[in-house]
């Protein structure tokens, strides 16, 4: 099962499991695969044969046949999944469009689910709080947020930690935005003192310091440059396009990368084992003043 995030159960040995959350997953039967393994480990099933007569199925192999890719699960059987499962009005819902998702031959309705589904993450981020911009001080409190979410760090790893970024920063550097990070409840540290990660998106909110949102964005370029000069180009995406356009196509564009941008927010959120930190930025903006074609 996944890193755990959600609420804790306990089975006769007394080891804690992680209810799965939903809005990790973009694909419904790996959520189904690890959602059924907690039931059967807390004693709440004992096997496909009850799942298949909780859904009304004939044959516990049709279950299998869900799981496996065989056979998709029916729309009229996801509410009835939903309570075997205890989820939420909200987390129903979800399911219900991730086998719209997973599950339609038609590009169109699987446009639309996944839109829905993106708008489902968007409200789900994590905004920063206005009291809180010193997170934007340095790209690397970002970089090391998303490390330690990929493996299992304590405080005295801070050398190991730097060492991995691009480009390299000291131990001390490192403790610095671990402590910020602390300090701001982006990170925390369990029991055993390894650092979690609160939340897996981060954004700046509407009222976050322009000046400091601008800092960090130019730090970001400075990035950009150095992976174009450094970065082997089979391990990168840089790319440019020049083009002229009216007002009104450009807002058109700009809506669409926001559309874009919200789908990729998805995309990695639902990575069930993420192993390299990534930098994506997206720029368009005026190379020139308006002319011609006035009406």
């Amino acid at each position: 099962m996944r890193t755990p995030r959600g609420a804790k159960a306990s089975n006769d040995s007394g080891l804690a499991m992680a209810k799965p959350d939903i809005h990790d997953y973009l694909e419904y039967r790996s959520f189904l695969k690890d959602a059924f393994q907690l039931e059967k480990d807390a004693g709440r099933i004992t096997g496909q044969r009850d799942i298949a007569m909780f859904l009304g199925l004939k044959s516990s192999g049709h279950v299998s046949w869900i799981l496996q890719g065989k056979r998709d699960l029916m729309p009229r059987l996801v509410p009835r999944m939903a309570r075997l499962l205890k989820l939420s009005a909200t987390e129903s819902e979800y399911l219900a469009l991730l086998v719209e998702h997973n599950d339609t031959d038609n590009p169109d309705e699987r446009r639309r689910a996944m839109a829905a589904i993106t708008r489902c993450q968007a409200a789900r981020k994590q905004r920063i709080p206005p009291g809180k911009v010193s997170y934007l001080s340095s790209w690397r409190n970002a970089a090391i947020r998303e490390l330690v979410a990929m493996g299992d760090f304590r405080r005295e790893d801070a050398a190991k930690l730097g060492s991995t970024l691009e480009p390299p920063a000291t131990a001390q550097e490192v403790t610095e935005s671990l402590t910020l990070l602390e300090d701001l409840e982006l990170v925390r540290r369990d029991a055993e003192g390894f650092y979690r990660r609160s939340d897996s998106i981060v954004a700046a909110g509407v009222d976050s310091s322009p000046e400091a949102v601008r800092s960090f964005q130019d730090s970001i370029l400075e990035l950009s440059r150095r992976a174009l000069r450094e970065i082997p180009r089979d391990e990168r995406e840089i790319s440019t396009i020049t083009f002229s356009a009216s007002p009104e196509r450009f807002q058109k564009i700009r809506t669409r990368l926001k559309e874009m941008r919200q789908e990729i927010l998805t995309l990695i959120r639902t990575d069930p084992c993420p192993t390299t930190v990534y930098q994506l930025s997206i720029q368009a903006f005026p190379a020139s003043s308006p002319v011609g074609c006035e009406k």
